[in-house]
């Protein structure tokens, strides 16, 4: 028997660090509000009409850390504003 090479051998692994030199190092992606929209339920774990009224008025991009604190922020506030007290 020959000692060649198999041709239907695996490919040695390819350096994953090599390939992630695109991005710098340290800044996170950020998003169009619409696309953070299309994958609210995976990412933050609400529904479409939820992320609608958390982001309402909202421009710009945002990273997904932010969304989740704009969201979160969204989530505390009270449905009806306390009522004045007549003196």
């Amino acid at each position: 028997m020959s000692s060649s090479t198999n041709p239907n051998a695996n490919p040695p692994p390819e350096n994953k660090a090599a390939k992630k030199k695109d991005k710098p190092p340290g800044k996170k992606p950020s998003f169009t509000i619409e696309r953070l929209r299309r994958d609210c339920y995976k990412l933050f774990g609400i529904t479409d009409s939820t992320f609608d009224a958390a982001v309402f008025g909202l421009t710009g991009t945002y990273t997904v850390e932010e969304m989740k604190g704009k969201i979160k922020e969204f989530q505390r506030k009270p449905i009806f504003p306390k009522k004045k007290e007549d003196k």
